[in-house]
């Protein structure tokens, strides 16, 4: 099985575009298209940034994978529980202020989810070059 197939299936479980991935991924939607059509083979760290913008890792990824084709979306959605326990555990780990800002930004629109990533990319590239 094509890895490209997993990471469609995964974001169309997911409800999410390749717009969207790619923005997740800092990566161009055609990269995207390729890899779910199995034009491209992701390297290894593309493969983390999308395993990432997917909410997974890429183990995961890799499993499913290996999965027979029919059972590829079982797979997925089994392993997405196992980290929707992982992540409820780490929800209760967050501070007030990161809890405030994730239930604000669910509350956006999908269009102002994507402007609000990209300056927060861009302030996070800009503290880094200033070395805070």
């Amino acid at each position: 099985m094509n890895i490209g197939h997993v990471i469609k299936i995964l974001r169309i479980q997911r409800k999410m575009t390749q717009e969207q991935i790619a923005l997740e991924a800092d990566m161009a939607t055609s990269n995207v298209s390729r890899i779910e059509k199995g034009l491209r083979q992701p390297s290894q760290k593309v493969l983390q940034k999308l395993a990432k913008a997917l909410n997974t890792k890429p183990s995961v990824l890799y499993a499913a994978s290996e999965q027979p084709i029919t059972n590829i979306s079982d797979f997925l959605e089994k392993e997405g529980n196992d980290e929707k326990k992982e992540d409820n555990i780490n929800q209760l780990l967050l501070n007030h202020d990161t809890q405030v800002a994730l239930k604000l930004f669910s509350e956006l629109t999908p269009d102002n989810k994507s402007l609000l990533l990209e300056q927060l990319k861009t302030l996070h590239r800009w503290q880094t070059k200033l070395g805070q």
